[in-house]
């Protein structure tokens, strides 16, 4: 049963996967025909639960899924099970491995020229890798600002990359046009729900493992938190499951549309170094913020000099998160001050991406910085300068015009950027990255 996600008109068809109201159509299945007691045979991974996937001709895999749930050590201190479900051990490191198996699997046959997905990172990577798989063209259209470590991946597979917009929000659009365009199957969750059939998998393990009372998610585009709702409702539906588990979105204090909307503040929409979690207008912001509500959950705003300490208690744990997934720990924290967990819930926290995706090229750049670009991170930090000034106030001789040389290499690192302009004069600043690196090479 194909059917749309907001006036519920039917289809016999899912292409294109949207309904004439303009809406997203999503898959249903024949509920009272479905056997769960086969999975139990079966090896661990995203196929394992074919039954309640879209059907396809040719399973294009990396062996993605069936990723560890490790019982956390912070849940002793508090009180209460807390488990980390570990999907940096996907083949490209994250969650999203999950919905590229099942989008290129479905598309294969209709990606005359290829696959194309809009991402701030990681559904980029793993398109890359699985379209690199199935001997297609993989198009990718990122944000001007995205991690490196990503963009490293991306290029390793062989994917086209196309930088648009400083944020994802406009690089959705523009991958629909360039679909349109040029005959590209595009996955992205915002334009294409299939690909959500894949991620909700990590809802039916969770249930094989422990089946949790509480499920923490960051929570970008709201796709994610989305596919988990819909296994989870899936699983209520074969009768797995008797009641959903709460759930709650997490999203940074700086950009939280979804999170606003769900505790009724006003969101904002500013620029947060979790680059996954910073989507300010998501089109999917409806969908998650009913699954919370369905499922008798809440959100929680992090600030971001909690990032750190979320990575921080990650690592402790033995998981490397990426500042996006570091959120479930701050979150959990504050959930626990305010007493919302019983003691014998079991909690899991999804850190959904590896924190090598954005450190490997942080720290590569961290040791190719020579003195004179690290003196000029430092005078940036104090405030703002224009060449002639930064060369003034460098202790090392040289000539300005090699200033300037210095200068253009750290704005294509994205370490600095401009700040204003007075008269002829270029003012400079450190970017977030800027500051990190820096905090990071003397700390």
């Amino acid at each position: 049963m194909i059917k749309c996600v907001k006036c519920g008109r039917e289809y016999d068809h899912f292409f294109p996967p949207r309904c004439i109201c303009g809406a997203l159509l999503e898959i249903g299945y024949d509920y009272s025909s479905v056997d769960i007691t086969k999975w139990k045979t079966r090896e661990r991974g995203v196929w394992k639960y074919k039954e309640l996937l879209p059907p396809v001709k040719k399973v294009i895999s990396l062996k993605e899924g069936g990723t560890p749930l490790v019982r956390a050590k912070i849940g002793e201190k508090l009180g209460f099970a807390v488990f980390i479900k570990d999907e940096t051990r996907n083949p490209t490191g994250s969650f999203r491995d999950r919905l590229a198996t099942v989008g290129v699997s479905y598309g294969l046959s209709r990606a005359n020229n290829g696959f194309i997905v809009a991402s701030d990172g990681n559904a980029a990577a793993s398109l890359a890798a699985y379209a690199a798989r199935a001997n297609k063209e993989a198009f990718v259209v990122v944000p001007k600002k995205v991690d490196r470590g990503k963009l490293i991946q991306m290029i390793a597979f062989g994917a086209k990359i196309i930088k648009y917009g400083d944020s994802v929000d406009e690089c959705i659009e523009y991958a629909s046009e360039l679909s349109r365009l040029n005959g590209l199957y595009d996955i992205t969750p915002e334009n294409n729900i299939i690909g959500l059939e894949g991620q909700k998998t990590l809802a039916f393990e969770l249930w094989e493992d422990i089946n949790p009372t509480h499920v923490i998610i960051p929570t970008g585009s709201g796709s994610n938190l989305y596919s988990i709702y819909k296994g989870f409702k899936e699983l209520l539906e074969v009768g797995a499951i008797e009641e959903l588990p709460k759930l709650v979105a997490v999203q940074t204090e700086n950009c939280s549309p979804i999170a606003s909307e769900i505790l009724g503040l006003t969101s904002k929409k500013d620029f947060t170094k979790a680059l996954g979690l910073y989507v300010k207008d998501p089109v999917n912001k409806e969908l998650a913020t009913n699954a919370v509500k369905e499922s008798g959950g809440t959100a929680v705003l992090v600030r971001e000099e909690e990032l750190d300490l979320g990575e921080k208690e990650l690592a402790k744990e033995g998981v490397f998160a990426e500042y996006s997934s570091a959120v479930v720990i701050p979150a959990l924290l504050k959930l626990h001050e305010e007493g919302y967990f019983e003691k014998d819930d079991k909690v899991a926290l999804v850190v959904t991406g590896s924190g090598l995706k954005s450190y490997y090229a942080e720290e590569k750049e961290r040791f190719s910085i020579g003195g004179t670009k690290l003196s000029i991170l430092r005078l940036l930090r104090e405030r703002s300068m224009y060449g002639y000034e930064l060369w003034e106030n460098l202790e090392k001789p040289m000539k300005y015009q090699a200033v300037y040389q210095h200068i253009r290499e750290l704005e294509s690192l994205e370490l600095i950027e401009e700040a204003y302009k007075r008269g002829r004069r270029t003012y400079y600043k450190l970017t977030e990255k800027g500051q990190r690196l820096l905090e990071n090479f003397e700390g």
